[in-house]
């Protein structure tokens, strides 16, 4: 194929008296270009184990987003020689294929990055030293090996798993088309508040009247705040300093913790929110009711209300959407923290959907309920096997639909009761029980439905009554318009069938910004854009908008 170039891998082991050859190589030919220059690579010898498997990039020549490249290997195979050993951390690197440099390297790290790393984990170095994603456009090779805790120092390090790749082309905005390019006729996007630093999720005000004065909504910024938007728009500081630790950090990567999911008691009020806090230098879970004594413009008191203690996360797979279905009840979503095996396991809160009484307790009526061997996380469990389920929505008939971020792949699905969703770090336990799987993934990150009887319909046309609305943020920290993601789709539902998602509409900026939050407020859909609609290199400068999107036609 033309311009097309052809990967060719060699390896040569040579093994004299049992020791280790260091013959290895990789060769990369195209036509009419000179071979890439041979790296040497160490090869394991027959006891050890061998080369690791990259599991994303799925497949050689997958195309992925410069910005935001997901890296992800098979876990450490056993040795062959059936010795126990410990993955002690692992070397990933990124080479361009033309001119062959390497322009990422991340040395050696642990904990999830031991099979799963962001281009936050590593640095840029040699042309790509003042970069902060891949070059559009362009092939590259991801490079992996693993180091065991094996006492002969050189024998420590596995051979080289490789994945040849593509990065997706830069798209140009739509000229005239506005910052945000309406798909569907009778829409437009208005600006509603701005000022805010990494806006996630945002939850309506029960039963605001339009009262200029009064809470009209909240939303929960990652770094540590709950910001609150009156009724006539204005702006201000609900909670403050709800971190412990210092949340910076890169993007993607270790930069993505802190607060995340928020929901208002109807009852009271209080405003419930999914906080990260820091113990030992690692991060732990919690959900956490406020309190005000002014009507809800500013929090007075805070308390813990569900603590998770012994269940580690990390940035990305956190704790994060909150919804109070219409039992009364908490959903709380849990990813995985990047480690599978979690999501299967009734034992551990993460991976899951969970379900709490509003005072913090186990309902005695989940699917796991026992209060005879004392209160434990099981007993919370609604549903399990999710990998990253950040966000979800109640329909009128009182069903509960997720959407949860994969690997190369992400799903739609109804949350049932029990119901093992079967994630175990392998891409075909994503595909059932699902409704819908985005392929390649576009990154849901929330579900909100237009009912009538809730805000009347929020201003949309009858038609739109019971339908989905889904934010897909893509590679977030990309710029520009882009096909996988930055923007609001719609599904509409056959029976328990949903058909396929018609953009709404979606980014058509030259900078970062994308949908993250998305609520149905009283006129229309309000939506966050977690990072400002600039090409800046600082994510959490506090100049990120919420939006609505309007309904202007007559039906």
């Amino acid at each position: 194929m033309k311009n097309r170039r052809f990967l060719i891998t060699a390896t040569v082991v040579a093994v004299v008296l049992g020791g280790i050859g260091y013959l290895s190589f990789r060769q990369a030919y195209s036509s009419g270009a000179p071979a890439q220059p041979a790296r040497p690579v160490r090869t394991l010898g027959a006891a050890l184990p061998g080369a690791p498997a990259v599991t994303e990039p799925r497949a050689d020549g997958h195309l992925v987003s410069g910005a935001d490249v997901h890296m992800e290997s098979a876990p450490m195979p056993t040795r062959k020689d059936g010795k126990k050993v410990k993955h002690v951390c692992t070397e990933w690197e990124l080479w361009s294929v033309e001119p062959a440099e390497r322009v990422w390297h991340s040395p050696c790290v642990d904990g999830p990055q031991l099979v799963h790393a962001h281009l936050g984990d590593g640095e840029f170095e040699n042309s790509f030293a003042a970069r902060r994603d891949l070059a559009p456009d362009r092939e590259y090779d991801l490079r992996v090996r693993y180091r065991d805790d094996t006492k002969d120092k050189a024998k420590r390090w596995s051979p080289w798993g490789y994945r040849a790749f593509r990065t997706l082309p830069q798209r140009a905005p739509l000229a005239g088309a506005g910052t945000w390019h309406v798909r569907q006729d009778g829409y437009r996007v208005e600006e509603v508040a701005g000022g805010f630093q990494l806006p996630v999720h945002l939850a309506m005000a029960p039963g605001h009247t339009g009262d200029p004065a009064q809470p009209m909504f909240y939303v929960t910024e990652l770094y540590g705040q709950i910001k609150v938007v009156r009724g006539d728009l204005s702006t201000g500081v609900y909670a403050k300093n709800l971190l412990n630790f210092d949340p910076r950090g890169t993007f993607p990567g270790t930069g993505e913790k802190g607060v995340t999911g928020i929901v208002v008691d109807p009852a009271s009020g209080d405003v419930l929110a999914s906080v990260l806090y820091e113990r030992g230098g690692v991060h732990y879970p919690k959900v956490v009711r406020f309190s005000s004594k002014d009507g809800g413009l500013t929090a007075a008191k805070q308390t813990t209300l569900l603590d998770m203690p012994n269940e580690p996360q990390s940035a990305a797979h956190q704790i994060s959407q909150l919804t109070i279905g219409p039992d009364g009840k908490l959903y709380v979503h849990m990813g995985d923290a990047m480690l599978a095996y979690t999501a299967k396991d009734l034992n551990s809160f993460r991976g899951k959907i969970l379900r709490v009484n509003l005072d913090g307790s186990a309902p005695a009526d989940n699917p796991f309920y026992d209060a005879e061997d004392g209160i434990t996380a099981r007993d919370y469990v609604y549903a399990s096997g999710f990998r990253n389920p950040f966000g979800g929505a109640w329909r009128a008939d009182g069903s509960y639909y997720q959407v949860e971020n994969g690997t190369a792949i992400d799903r739609l699905s109804r949350v049932d009761k029990g119901v093992d969703y079967g994630w175990d770090g392998t891409r075909d336990s994503m595909l059932k029980p699902k409704l819908y799987i985005w392929s390649p993934s576009t990154a849901p990150t929330s579900i909100a439905f237009v009912d009538p009887d809730v805000h009347h319909g929020s201003g949309f046309p009858k038609s739109k009554y019971g339908h989905m609305f889904v934010a897909e943020s893509g590679p977030t920290f990309a710029s520009g318009p882009q096909d996988n993601g930055k923007r609001i789709v719609e599904f509409t539902f056959d029976g328990n069938k949903v058909g396929k998602p018609k953009t709404l509409l979606e980014y058509n900026g030259t900078g970062k910004a994308s949908v993250v939050g998305l609520a149905a407020g009283p006129d229309g859909l309000y939506f966050t854009a977690l990072y400002p609609d600039s090409d800046t290199t600082s994510p959490d400068t506090p100049a990120a908008k919420v939006y609505r999107l309007r309904y202007t036609s007559a039906e």
